[in-house]
């Protein structure tokens, strides 16, 4: 980690406000799913997963890739889960993932449009975070860890609602690991956005087994939507090294 700040010139900025979760809901594999109409009190949503996913067995899973580029660590794709509303545990639904490799591309496409429609629907507020020791001269959002947290880079909607509390054009946004999201303007100084950096460099980097790794790069979000993204090889180098 010293090596990766000194690399980028980031201060020794440490981070106190970034928690695992106390509970880790098991993701529990289903068969495919014949007739999603059948299901009920269930919900299905989209799901980011690292290709590098433990957690997830992606052999012959129809996926839409959601981020690549050359270097990168781990491509970003976007699965399905079926969520059992009926069956808690710890006060949070059983998450299934949907299996799609037997799927045509008609079911499949009804399958996205049904898990765009539920993650728009999801309530998970942006909020006010700090994730430092010390005063930001920036703000910067993030939400409670949820299995779904950082698939709200996937919602127009959502995003929206980050425009509006940041009064800001455009975004700059982290998913480091699954169940985290980080925003804020994309106008902000040199030195806001080090570390900015900094913070995302730590999170991708620390070792932590109850939040599973998502993506070093940084995306660039305008009008909703994921404009471009900041590719970040030197974070890709050293996660080949630690593998």
């Amino acid at each position: 980690m010293n090596f990766f700040r000194k690399l980028l010139g980031l201060g020794p900025k440490e981070l106190v406000n970034v928690r695992p979760k106390k509970h880790s809901s098991q993701i529990k594999r289903t068969e495919t799913i014949d007739n999603l109409s059948d299901i009920e009190h269930r919900k299905i949503y989209p799901t980011l997963l690292s290709q590098k996913t433990v957690t997830f067995d992606l052999v012959n899973e129809l996926v839409a890739v959601m981020h690549e580029r050359d270097g990168l660590f781990a491509n970003i794709v976007i699965g399905h889960v079926m969520v059992d509303e009926k069956d808690l545990e710890d006060g949070k639904p059983a998450v299934y993932q949907v299996r799609t490799s037997d799927k045509n591309e008609e079911d499949y496409k009804t399958l996205r449009l049904t898990g765009e429609i539920n993650l728009d629907a999801l309530e998970i507020p942006f909020v006010d975070w700090n994730y430092s020791d010390s005063k930001l001269n920036f703000k910067v959002l993030s939400c409670p860890i949820t299995q779904f947290s950082s698939e709200k880079i996937l919602s127009k909607k959502h995003l929206q609602e980050a425009h509006e509390k940041l009064a800001a054009d455009e975004l700059l946004v982290s998913i480091p690991r699954k169940g985290l999201i980080f925003v804020c303007s994309k106008n902000i100084s040199d030195e806001d956005y080090g570390n900015f950096l900094n913070m995302h460099a730590g999170i991708v980097l620390q070792e932590n087994e109850d939040l599973e790794f998502l993506c070093e790069d940084i995306f660039v979000v305008k009008n909703g939507e994921i404009e471009n993204c900041i590719g970040i090889p030197q974070l890709s180098e050293i996660l080949k090294e630690k593998r």
